[in-house]
């Protein structure tokens, strides 16, 4: 008994006058996890829609936020006929746009939000080869010289819409939108100058022209809403 107490101690005594180094465990290392695409984060979109042939240029700040600067025109010209009047009318078309889009899940659907710079009009002149009725009163062509006519809108309207477009692939694509301009109620203007030799009927002319104003509006007032459809294609980088 004596002898394995000895032996204990000595053993004891031996190892507590090494400097036995801590066991330490080394962690399994953990493979770093793939880097996340980058996001092309710009593109151009040429469309071809109801405001005319546009231009986008477009930043998306992650996959669901974005802005995009709007432009577009277009011009038309034909012969229009209001309240017995035959114009020679030209449909003017120039607006200019900031949009919010927002993507919803990431993908290529948006909700967009925004305003437009609208000087959307109709001009017409027109040179009465008969009798003509402006306001309530009728007029030959040897009183009348010219009509001149202007249908325009608010310059202010506010944009709603929904639409779809490539968030992060590089390369071409389709795009799309659907929505709907509050340009406000049309506002009209009309101008009837006589002839020379009837010069004296100008101020009845006048007070007439405005009443056509008034029933020219009563026609189109409903036209508030300056409906929105696009289609293009995208280049994104």
């Amino acid at each position: 008994m004596k002898k394995l107490s000895f032996i204990v101690a000595t053993t004891i005594s031996l190892m507590a006058g090494k400097n036995v180094a801590p066991v330490v465990s080394t962690p399994t290392p953990v493979p770093a996890p793939a880097p996340a695409p980058i996001l092309s984060s710009d593109a151009i979109d040429l469309k071809l829609s109801t405001l005319g042939v546009g231009v986008d240029y477009e930043h998306m700040f992650n996959k669901k936020f974005g802005l995009r600067f709007n432009i577009n025109g277009f011009r038309l010209t034909k012969n229009k006929v209001y309240d017995d009047i035959k114009y020679h009318a030209k449909l003017k078309l120039f607006s200019a746009g900031i949009l919010a889009d927002y993507h919803p899940w990431g993908g290529i659907f948006r909700i967009s939000t925004g305003a437009y710079y609208n000087k959307n009009k109709i001009t017409g002149t027109a040179k009465p080869n008969k009798s003509v009725t402006i306001g309530n009163t009728i007029y030959t062509p040897d009183q009348i010289g010219q009509v001149n006519a202007k249908i325009d809108f608010k310059k202010f309207a506010p944009y709603l819409g929904i639409g779809w477009s490539s968030v992060e692939h590089d390369g071409w694509h389709f795009v799309a939108d659907i929505g709907v301009m509050f340009s406000g109620k049309p506002r009209v203007h009309i101008k009837a100058k006589a002839k020379p030799a009837f010069s004296s009927l100008q101020s009845q002319l006048d007070q007439d022209a405005k009443k056509e104003e008034r029933n020219v509006y009563h026609d189109v007032k409903k036209y508030k809403f300056w409906p929105v459809i696009a289609i293009g294609i995208q280049k994104r980088f």
